[in-house]
């Protein structure tokens, strides 16, 4: 199940990355981003309840920090919110937990790719916070690009990896 939420959650943080340079249909990307947010979060119900030991805790943590992202992205969206201070607060959150299950990894000799996504993701969610909740405008210039590099390379690669069985 991990692979095939990694492969979702590619999918919308490309998506949302994209919307920045290209015009999408708010309707649409917030459709996209709840139902991902629903499909991931019922699959981490059942890796939560599957967890034995700190690597798949790990796993289903992710799935669960993910799932509650595309659900907040999305009722930001069909608000039509323009403060997003609540999300910038939740990127903080899931900053400061990417960054700890990473360093989790490295010093319990996790295999590579648990270290390398848990930095990528909190890379991506601290930059949430300083855009959203400190209103750094030059981060917003970077976003789209953190958003596409990390839909492709934290979590879709690693995803098509995982469902090949070529890693984890």
């Amino acid at each position: 199940m991990l692979g095939v939420n990694l492969l979702f959650a590619g999918f919308a943080l490309t998506l949302n990355g994209v919307s920045y340079l290209v015009a999408v249909d708010d309707r649409a990307k917030g459709a996209a981003n709840f139902l991902v947010g629903l499909i991931i979060a019922i699959n981490a119900v059942f890796q939560t309840a599957q967890a034995t030991n700190y690597t798949t805790f790990g796993f289903s943590a992710a799935m669960w920090l993910f799932a509650l992202n595309y659900i907040l992205i999305a009722v930001h969206i069909f608000l039509k919110s323009e403060n997003w201070k609540v999300f910038g607060l939740y990127g903080l959150f899931a900053s400061i937990v990417s960054a700890i299950f990473a360093g989790e990894a490295v010093l319990t000799g996790a295999p590579w790719v648990m270290a390398y996504m848990w930095g990528m993701w909190a890379v991506l969610w601290i930059q949430t916070f300083f855009a959203s909740m400190l209103g750094i405008k030059s981060i917003d210039k970077f976003s789209p690009h953190i958003l596409i590099i990390n839909g492709i390379a934290s979590t879709f690669i690693p995803g098509f990896l995982i469902l090949l069985g070529m890693i984890l």
